[in-house]
């Protein structure tokens, strides 16, 4: 998942690996954290869950200003929204892999 936008210009990179560690950047100082087991699964879980076959591809609010633009690849897919949409399974993906980025 890539985080771009907003005001202050924000640039996040987060990459769930298969050996169950996660990638994170922003602006292009990484971490690299490992998950336990149960968070793994819920990151997987979340990645298969079949409501977001339904997602549309792309989803932006065209006349709104300072929104963050989300990027996510995930199942051969890549889906780019600001979360104007409501698509509950993305949001909850979202909020799973945010919970990774650097702590300020």
């Amino acid at each position: 998942m890539t985080v771009t936008g907003g005001f202050a210009g924000v640039h996040h990179l987060i990459i769930l690996r298969g050996d169950g560690t996660v990638y994170a950047s922003e602006k292009g100082q990484p971490v690299v954290r490992r998950t336990s087991a149960a968070q793994f699964k819920e990151l997987r879980t979340l990645l298969g869950d079949p409501a977001l076959a339904d997602v549309p591809d792309f989803t932006m609010n065209m006349g709104a200003v300072d929104m963050f633009q989300y990027t996510l690849q995930f199942n051969g897919r890549t889906v780019t929204t600001d979360r104007s949409g409501d698509e509950p399974a993305l949001d909850r993906l979202i909020d799973a892999l945010s919970a990774w980025l650097p702590k300020k």
